[in-house]
């Protein structure tokens, strides 16, 4: 248990330094016996191999030498072997005294040189002899004693190199076999201290990381609860392990916790913002807002002041003890200046009313002071660069200071309710405007309505005084007086048509223009208006045409309405038209609908200008500067009509070039097959 309680680094730390110090050492041990066996493959290959080579080589070569020097004396053979074994021996013998560095084989390499060197000496003798002389066969039995000498000389080193040679190669074989069981031992040890130490450590970590993966996977399977038993056995690693896993599964219990505070925030925000919105009465704005904030808020007081005539002062709502408080704390007025600045600045700042961060304005800091020792939590909120107030939320400070989700929550808020105040002020502002334009337009429509009765009165005494002058009733009228009592019908004419405009319009604005619809022949409306124009359109020079089904054209409309508008529309086509000019009038049926069509070849109307056309009162400026009169109204009353008829206007023109007029009115065919239409769907 002792070693469990140990650090699983210092446990490995010492495993592993046992098993480099064995490695190491293993190493070191081979390396010392292939140093041994490499110094005896050494000694073999540079030190007997070529003293034995060189032995053989000295050897054949004094073979060589005594079969030469025999085959001249005894059979007249050239010496030329002998000479060649003369001239190459010298190597030899060389080589085997430059490596003479062993006692032992210096004397044998010693004696065998003194041999060599007397018996050439002697066969230097020999060799003066002329084949078949006496002395041949003495010299040549001595030559071959000496020879059996250096044979002997030869065999002696040959031994001795050869025990030299099984002794390093038997050197080599222990060293081979020691180095082997050296290294094959250590082998063992690092292996047997290698497992011990993984069992160890086995046991020392698989079951309480196997007990940690457990919790570990009852937290991610939702069990939040689960944590590491604090009395799990193992390891300094293994506990601070555990400890790290409870923390983490702390923490996110913190987490979660915060998350669903953030949501709830949120989704108050939310609703807050909804409900702001759903009203336009700035007190039930104020209301809804300190409410929210202070039933869904840790706060113990709201307070929402807004800013008037450049003042911020007494709350105008506030919440305290779980209720609203419209008639609020008496706060001393301070400057909507130090508001503005944070606001503009966009800080919400937050903390002890005695110590307020330093980048609250003087006067406003003042103000948190005499809270008293509280948390408070002030938002500016406007619309734009305009500040229109703040919200000051307040609680004991035992309860903590604002956190950011709260604090972005009222921020939130802050700005649904600039939004709200600004929206509930300007449907004030515009329901007042609203107000205000409804009397005027009532007084306008009354003064029309006057001023047209007013003149009628009169204009129909001047037409009837007019008509009494043309009967001559009061008198012979003569051609001067004539052309006088011309001007004054024609304007006459025109003052009555434009008091019957106005009244019209009057009626229009007022609501009571009425269409009495009946079944009438659109064909024989318009056939009346263009037969009443043709005197004008023949004076003016301006021919005009009219094309009409042969059939009658049945259509669910007024005929005065109708003849009104076809009337202010020829006028109109006549008066635009210049002499030699033409206007063509057609009626057709397309698509179950009559249409109308009426086009000239007039001035024609600015392009830039049609858009305007709707508005009443107004004229093109091609018109105006060609004096000619209107009142710039008749295609107002014209599509009022055309309204009413659930018809559609449509007028197309070019500058210099005409104008083409296009109304369109349902038949009395199209009316039936959609009322039949609309009665089976609702069946």
């Amino acid at each position: 248990m002792t070693w469990l309680k140990r650090s699983v680094a210092s446990v490995l730390r010492r495993a592993f330094g046992l098993l480099v110090a064995l490695v190491l050492l293993s190493g070191a041990v081979a390396t010392v016996e292939s140093v041994r066996q490499g110094n005896a493959l050494n000694q073999l290959i540079d030190h007997n191999l070529p003293l034995r080579l060189n032995n053989l080589k000295l050897r054949s070569t004094m073979g060589d030498a005594t079969r030469g020097l025999r085959n001249y004396l005894f059979y007249d053979q050239p010496k030329t072997t002998y000479l060649e074994a003369r001239a190459t021996y010298r190597p030899y013998l060389d080589a085997l005294l430059s490596r003479d560095d062993r006692p032992e084989e210096s004397r044998l390499i010693q004696d065998l040189q003194t041999k060599v060197i007397a018996w050439f000496a002697y066969a230097s003798q020999a060799e003066q002899l002329k084949p078949g002389e006496p002395e041949v066969p003495q010299y040549a039995e001595g030559s071959r004693l000496r020879y059996e000498e250096i044979l002997r000389a030869h065999d002696a080193l040959e031994t001795q190199l050869t025990r030299r040679t099984v002794a390093l190669d038997q050197q080599s074989d222990r060293n081979r076999r020691w180095g082997m069981i050296t290294v094959v031992a250590f082998a063992l040890i690092a292996g047997a201290a290698a497992l011990i130490t993984s069992i160890r450590t086995y046991r020392a970590l698989v079951p309480p990381l196997s007990a940690m993966g457990g919790t570990l996977g009852r937290l991610a399977a939702g069990e939040h609860q689960a944590r590491v038993p604090p009395s799990l056995a193992g390891p300094a690693e293994i506990q601070r392990l555990g400890g790290a896993i409870n923390m983490l599964a702390d923490e996110s219990d913190r987490l979660r916790a915060a998350e669903r505070e953030r949501a709830r925030l949120a989704k108050v925000a939310h609703e807050t913002a909804a409900r702001i919105r759903q009203t336009l009465d700035a007190e039930s704005v104020l209301k809804e807002a300190v409410a929210a904030l202070g039933s869904k808020l840790p706060a113990d007081r709201v307070f929402v002041q807004l800013v008037h005539d450049g003042m911020i002062g007494p709350a105008d709502m506030e919440w305290s003890n779980g209720q609203v408080i419209k008639d609020g704390t008496r706060f001393p007025p301070i400057p909507a200046g130090s508001v503005e600045q944070l606001y503009l600045q966009d800080r919400t700042p937050s903390g002890r009313t005695q110590d307020p961060p330093g980048y609250v304005p003087g006067p406003a800091a003042q103000a948190l002071g005499g809270l008293g020792d509280m948390e408070f939590l002030l938002v500016p909120f406007g619309v734009g660069k305009q500040v229109l107030g703040g919200i000051l939320l307040t609680r004991p400070v035992a309860r903590g200071p604002w956190d950011t989700d709260e604090i972005e929550a009222v921020k939130v808020v802050g700005t649904d309710l600039g939004r709200g105040l600004d929206q509930a002020r300007l449907y004030t502002r515009e329901r007042e405007l609203v107000e205000e334009l409804r009397a005027l337009d009532s007084a306008k429509t009354d003064f029309m309505s006057t001023v047209s009765h007013e003149l009628r009165s009169p204009l129909t005494s001047i037409a009837g005084y007019l008509e009494i002058l043309r009967d001559e009733e009061a008198g012979e009228v003569n051609p001067a007086q004539d052309r006088m009592l011309d001007a004054i019908e024609r304007n006459t004419q025109r003052l009555r048509l434009l008091i019957e405009d106005l009244l019209t319009l009057s009626r229009i604005e007022s609501g009571a223009f009425r269409t009495v619809r009946q079944q009438t022949d659109l064909c024989a409306v318009v056939d009346a208006a263009v037969t009443s124009i043709r005197p004008a359109a023949a004076k003016a020079g301006v021919e005009m045409t009219f094309d009409c089904d042969d059939d009658p054209i049945m259509v669910e409309g007024d005929s005065n309405q109708l003849d009104r508008a076809m009337v202010n529309l020829l006028s109109n086509a006549v008066k635009f038209t210049r002499a030699g000019g033409n206007v063509q009038v057609e009626v057709v049926v397309e698509d179950r609908h009559a249409v109308i069509r009426i086009a000239d070849t007039g001035i024609g109307i600015p392009k830039e200008e049609m858009p305007r056309l709707s508005t009443r009162f107004f004229r093109a400026s091609n018109a105006t500067e060609l004096s000619i009169p209107g009142t710039g109204l008749g295609l107002s009353i014209v599509r009022s009509i055309v309204a009413n008829h659930s018809g559609t206007f449509d007028l197309q023109s070019a500058e210099g070039e005409g104008t083409t007029v296009t109304m369109r009115i349902p038949t009395c065919t199209a009316d039936r097959a959609e009322a039949a239409g609309s009665g089976g769907a609702g069946g």
